[in-house]
C-alpha cells in the first residue's frame, strides 16, 4: 500500500477496479447485488469525473449528494426507493475504500434521506442487507464481532431479538453446513424453524467451529454470553444492542422505520416476493395471523 497522499490521489478508475475486486471475494454479496452496486458505483464515478474529480481526494459530500438525486435515464427525478438504493451503494463503496486502506474518511455519513415508509419497522432492502453485513466484518475467532454477525445472521433466518438469545448448538441441524436453525417462539411467534442464508450458515458455522474447538458442549448458547435468563429482557437487550450496533455502523439507526425486527422481515418480504403465498410467509415468520404478517412484510394485503 502507497503513502496517504497516493492513496488520496489514487485514480477514480483504479479505486473502483480495487473495490469490485474485493465485493468479487465477499461472501457477504450475492451475484445479483455486486453487479447492481457495480454498475450504480461505476455510473457515480463517471458522473463525479464530468463534474471534475479525478481522484479519490476529489469525492466530497457535494458529489455524493447530487448523485442521490440525479435524474434518472429518462430524465425524471429519481424516486425515494432510487435514492435510498444510491446512498446503500455509494456507502458500501466508500466502506470497501476504508477497509482497503485508500482513504479516512466517508463523504456519505451525514447524507439523510426521507424514511421509506410509515411503519415501524419496514423490511430491509437487498442492498440494505449487504450492507450491513458488510458492516459486520467478523474480526478474528470468537471475537465479539463474531458474536454480532451471528445475532445478524439468526434474524436472517426470520428470529425474533429474545429467540436469538436462546439459541443452542444443537438447535442448528448440521454444525459444519448449517442451513436450519430451532426457534423457541415467543408470546407472538409461534415455534419453529429457520432457514438461514447462505451468509448467515458461513457465519453460524464459523461459531460453531470455535465453540467445539474450544470444547464447548453442544448445549453451549450460540451467541448470547451474558448473564441474564436466555430469552429475557436482558438477554434480549443484549442482542438488540448488537443488532442495532451494525445498522448504527451503516447509519441506518437514525431511520425512523428502521428498527431490528426490519431484518427478519426483509426475509419474509423476500419469499413473498419469491413466490411464496402469505399463509406459507406467516408459517415461515411464525406470525399467529395473517395481517400481522402483511404488516410485518410492508404487503398492502386483504383477504379475499
Amino acid at each position: 500500500m502507497g503513502d496517504q497522499t497516493s492513496d488520496v490521489d489514487r485514480s477514480l478508475d483504479d479505486a473502483l477496479e480495487q473495490v469490485r475486486a474485493a465485493w468479487l471475494i465477499d461472501d457477504a454479496f450475492s451475484e445479483q447485488t455486486r453487479l447492481r452496486n457495480g454498475e450504480t458505483v461505476e455510473r457515480f464515478t463517471r458522473r463525479a469525473a464530468t463534474q471534475g474529480a479525478r481522484s479519490l481526494g476529489d469525492l466530497t459530500p457535494e458529489l455524493c449528494r447530487g448523485f442521490l438525486v440525479a435524474p434518472t435515464s429518462e430524465g425524471r427525478r429519481p424516486e425515494l426507493t432510487t435514492q435510498h438504493a444510491r446512498r446503500a451503494a455509494l456507502r458500501m463503496y466508500f466502506r470497501t475504500l476504508r477497509q482497503l486502506e485508500l482513504i479516512d474518511w466517508d463523504p456519505t455519513l451525514d447524507l439523510q434521506l426521507q424514511a421509506r415508509s410509515s411503519t415501524a419497522a419496514r423490511p430491509l432492502t437487498d442492498d440494505e442487507v449487504t450492507l450491513c453485513r458488510f458492516a459486520s466484518r467478523l474480526g478474528s475467532a470468537g471475537a465479539i464481532s463474531l458474536q454480532r454477525a451471528v445475532c445478524w445472521a439468526l434474524a436472517e433466518a426470520t428470529a425474533i431479538t429474545s429467540e436469538i438469545a436462546q439459541v443452542r448448538i444443537n438447535d442448528v441441524d448440521d454444525c459444519e453446513n448449517p442451513r436450519w436453525v430451532r426457534l423457541a417462539g415467543t408470546k407472538r411467534s409461534r415455534e419453529r424453524r429457520g432457514e438461514l442464508t447462505e451468509w448467515g450458515s458461513h457465519v453460524v458455522s464459523r461459531q460453531i467451529q470455535v465453540l467445539v474447538s474450544a470444547g464447548a458442549p453442544t448445549s453451549t448458547l450460540l451467541t448470547y454470553r451474558g448473564s441474564g435468563v436466555p430469552g429475557q429482557h436482558v438477554a434480549q437487550a443484549a442482542v438488540c444492542n448488537a443488532i442495532a450496533e451494525i445498522l448504527k455502523a451503516v447509519d441506518l439507526a437514525g431511520e425512523p422505520d428502521v428498527r431490528p425486527a426490519s431484518v427478519r422481515n426483509w426475509t419474509g418480504r423476500r419469499l413473498f416476493d419469491s413466490g411464496m403465498p402469505i399463509e406459507q410467509v406467516a408459517v415461515r415468520m411464525g406470525a399467529r395471523s395473517l395481517d400481522t404478517v402483511a404488516e410485518d412484510i410492508a404487503l398492502n394485503w386483504s383477504p379475499a
